[in-house]
């Protein structure tokens, strides 16, 4: 009831402010290390509405509504780093009393030990130091309880009590954190590291509906898994990050983008999901024109499960009765998605005789998206979605 609870506060707000988001909520790198500095902070909010980027970034850019992420890693740190103090505490070591390494690669980085804390104490101070004259909303913490996957694990580990150290640590902080850990799915579900919620305000997911691998299009039981995490991120009311990592230009992805923005709104929430794509561009920024539509008012609203939304056909769908485009109505709406990697899937899809077609690159370069008079498909083949309009 509660992701049900929240679509109607998001409707309710649109009707008594008399408009809609022009778009979805989004995410991107935007100035500093890894951002784009050809698109004006003018010209990225509008589209943009969280942003990862340096002090002086973040206050270029928060007068437009982007709402700042600072980028920290204080589970994997290296001598060069601020965080990398003397106390030998603060790292994690295996039973033969040597430090644990992230893999035999980086052999000059070390993981640190979240019960420490003297890496609390580092990551508070570093965190600080890069606040000065600044303004962010949340501190972003990579690799979340990533010492799973060091070469050597740390002497009588245990995952959990891995997660309870992750949760102090990031109490002990004292500012609102967005971990990296969704994307470590148990047993074919969603991740244990969604316990950190307890004290995050939201989590990532890499590799979400998109992947770096030739196949680009997530597929199976681990776009399932995905689903089910964006929906009890929703119903937890964390923000959901979904990254996804495909690094096709964007004009040359209509299909894998298409697909992945038809699975990211069968099961959003308009208040905490958020979109953060990676296909190229000219302009180096990743927001692309499919995130101005908006779909509201879901017709089947009490969704605990993405089986709930599978049709007779074996696909999935969902369907809303108010769809905008750049805050313009366009009617109802419908998303469907076959993710099958093998075998085609019947919809029905019968009165939504209009569908989304994507143009050119990313919103910063001139991307853009029409609604066809083009009759909604019957069958969806192998990765294949439609978003469909009456």
């Amino acid at each position: 009831m509660k992701l049900a609870f929240r679509f109607l506060v998001a409707l309710l707000a649109a009707a008594l402010i008399g408009s809609v988001p022009r778009h979805i909520q989004t995410a991107d790198y935007w100035g500093g290390y890894a951002g784009t500095k050809t698109v004006p902070a003018q010209v990225a909010g509008r589209a943009l509405s969280w942003a990862e980027t340096n002090a002086e970034g973040s206050n270029s850019i928060q007068p437009y509504g982007v709402k700042t992420m600072m980028y920290t890693n204080p589970n994997r740190v290296g001598p060069r780093e601020a965080t990398f103090g003397p106390d030998e505490d603060e790292y994690a070591h295996n039973c033969s009393g040597e430090r644990v390494h992230p893999d035999s690669v980086h052999t000059d980085l070390v993981m640190t030990n979240p019960h420490s804390d003297a890496l609390a104490k580092m990551w508070r101070i570093s965190v600080g130091r890069h606040e000065i004259g600044s303004h962010f909303d949340a501190i972003f913490e990579d690799e979340a309880a990533g010492t799973a996957y060091a070469v050597d694990q740390p002497c009588r580990y245990d995952f959990d009590d891995w997660l309870r150290g992750e949760i102090d640590l990031q109490r002990k902080l004292g500012s609102p954190v967005i971990y990296n850990g969704l994307s470590d799915f148990y047993n074919h579900g969603p991740a244990r590291e969604m316990a950190l919620n307890a004290t995050a305000i939201g989590g990532m997911e890499e590799e979400c509906y998109a992947t770096i691998r030739s196949e680009h299009r997530v597929a199976g039981w681990q776009w399932v898994a995905s689903e089910e995490t964006e929906f009890r991120m929703a119903q937890a009311g964390k923000y959901f990050f979904c990254y996804g990592r495909d690094l096709t230009p964007a004009d040359q992805a209509y299909d894998s983008r298409l697909y992945v923005y038809a699975s990211f709104l069968l099961t959003y929430d308009p208040n905490t999901s958020v979109l953060w794509g990676y296909y190229k561009t000219p302009s180096g920024g990743h927001v692309m024109p499919e995130t101005q539509l908006v779909a509201l008012d879901p017709i089947v609203r009490d969704v605990r499960r993405i089986d709930q939304l599978r049709t007779a056909g074996g696909a999935f769908e969902r369907r809303y009765r108010q769809c905008y485009v750049g805050g313009r109505s366009v009617g109802p709406c419908v998303t469907a998605v076959n993710p099958d990697s093998n075998a085609a899937h019947d919809v029905d899809l019968r009165g939504y005789g209009r569908t989304l077609t994507l143009h050119g690159s990313g919103i910063f370069d001139g991307g853009t998206i029409a609604i066809n008079n083009s009759v909604a498909p019957r069958t969806l083949a192998p990765l294949q979605a439609v978003i469909a309009f009456k």
